[in-house]
């Protein structure tokens, strides 16, 4: 009886073990900037994530950003922990970013070139000048339906202009460009030699969307796409739309007459989005 009775015990504790270990996989939460924090690491698909950011200083902006569209950040703000966000852990790694900038030191980009300024910026987009282009679409769409395309175009020694080009099953191609600092550019081309895009030859392709950069070497636009790329090549993708999305946002309108306040965060704004959380301007 004593033998069958430790038996049993084994049995349970190797039962237990077996449902521990088949538990749901997790995926790893990643911070680029410094005073991002998390309880955890990792997180399964489904699961609720809170981060937050103590490190607020006063007469500093902050962006915070996620390098996923499925990752949709709520944003609050408490006196005890700071900015907290919250989302819900996709089937997939998440890295979240975030920068600063003193909003009392003077912004060199605060007034971009206008109409009056030599030359127009719209003369700009032409293929002899585009410098940089980043063109997405789902494969069902592929030449044709559903598309978003950033191209940059060469303009002044400090100021390019950045192209927004989208395609809507059923309807027609849209454009709108605006002014953006040349520095978008270094950005952009940060991240390609960051994933090392100009030795791009070998690799698989990707099921449900194409992926398709142009970027500079030697004075020659080189193209690279999704149809052969290494395994973090989706990220590469990820992060250089990021940056344009981010700087089409910032200064795709002109300064507003009126300053106004932020209705979700309190941030002064004399853009036409916040600039704190990318809320746009209530009527």
């Amino acid at each position: 009886m004593r033998i069958r009775h430790i038996l049993s015990l084994i049995s349970a504790v190797l039962l237990i073990a077996g449902f521990k270990g088949c538990g749901a996989a997790e995926y790893r939460l990643t911070f680029d900037g410094y005073g991002l924090e998390s309880e955890k690491s990792s997180y399964a698909e489904g699961e609720k994530v809170t981060v937050t950011y103590a490190m607020v200083a006063t007469d500093t902006d902050y962006t915070f950003y996620a390098d996923s569209d499925d990752v949709n950040l709520h944003q609050e703000f408490d006196g005890r922990h700071g900015y907290v966000f919250t989302f819900t852990m996709p089937g997939h790694d998440v890295k979240m970013s975030v920068k600063s900038r003193n909003s009392m030191e003077r912004d060199p980009y605060a007034n971009p070139p206008g109409p009056s300024d030599p030359g127009s910026p719209g003369n700009c987009i032409q293929n002899e000048k585009l410098l940089f282009d980043y063109y997405e679409a789902t494969a069902a769409s592929v030449g044709g339906d559903e598309s978003t395309e950033y191209c940059l175009y060469s303009y002044t020694d400090t100021w390019l202009v950045l192209a927004q080009y989208r395609k809507t099953e059923g309807a027609e191609e849209t454009m709108a460009f605006c002014t953006v600092p040349a520095s978008l550019l270094d950005d952009c081309m940060d991240l390609v030699n960051r994933y090392q895009m100009q030795t791009w030859k070998h690799g698989s392709g990707l099921e449900g969307k194409q992926y398709v950069v142009k970027f500079p070497v030697d004075g020659a636009l080189t193209r690279v796409s999704s149809d052969v790329m290494p395994e973090d090549g989706q990220e590469a993708f990820s992060a250089i739309r990021e940056v344009l999305r981010t700087a089409w946002s910032q200064y795709d309108s002109a300064l507003d007459t009126e300053p106004w306040f932020c209705p979700e965060c309190g941030t002064r704004n004399e853009r036409r989005y916040c600039s704190e959380c990318g809320l746009e301007k209530p009527d």
